[in-house]
């Protein structure tokens, strides 16, 4: 019996096409859209809802029942292939579309955290900590810094695949010995 494709190739394409253009409409949108929290809640929930559609068409290749292992491939490989495409496209877009956007992405980070401090509470000399250190950070891209952050992103989406997997997953019943 032939295995049938990964679903989570065809999802982890299409999640990443999608986060593309939503990447793209964003930053012609501004900073304040491209760095904004809703825009990284959006693609979040955006690349959850792909990766659980990868896992149900993988759970209707196989019938009524599907375990974790079978489960969580096509879920993880929707991360997997997604990022790649999303991390590839924004390594582009900082370093040679709009090198700006790393200045522009220290100064909205410095902005938020003080913001945020503030909001919390936090004394001045904390804050001033914070600020300083944020100031110290290098964040122009790299190849090798989009490379380690794909890595990161990767492991994190682990945890979340492994997540939709325990959800999507139906044992078989036990059959009874007379």
């Amino acid at each position: 019996m032939q295995e049938s494709p990964n679903p989570g190739v065809k999802w982890g394409f299409i999640a990443g096409v999608v986060l593309i253009l939503l990447n793209v409409v964003t930053w012609k949108a501004g900073p304040q859209v491209l760095f904004s929290f809703w825009n990284s809640i959006s693609q979040l929930a955006l690349l959850i809802i792909f990766a659980v559609l990868a896992g149900r068409e993988r759970k209707k290749q196989v019938g009524p029942y599907i375990g974790f292992k079978t489960a969580i491939k096509p879920v993880y490989t929707t991360f997997i292939l997604s990022m790649l495409m999303v991390t590839v496209y924004q390594f582009v877009l900082y370093k040679y579309i709009d090198p700006s956007l790393s200045a522009a992405m220290k100064a909205d980070t410095l902005a938020f955290t003080e913001r945020a401090m503030r909001y919390l509470n936090a004394p001045q000399d904390i804050i001033d900590q914070q600020v300083e250190s944020i100031k110290a950070t290098d964040f122009t891209v790299s190849f090798t810094k989009s490379f380690l952050d794909y890595l990161r992103i990767v492991i994190f989406y682990f945890a979340v695949a492994a997540i939709i997997a325990l959800i999507l997953r139906k044992k078989a019943p036990e059959q009874q010995h007379s």
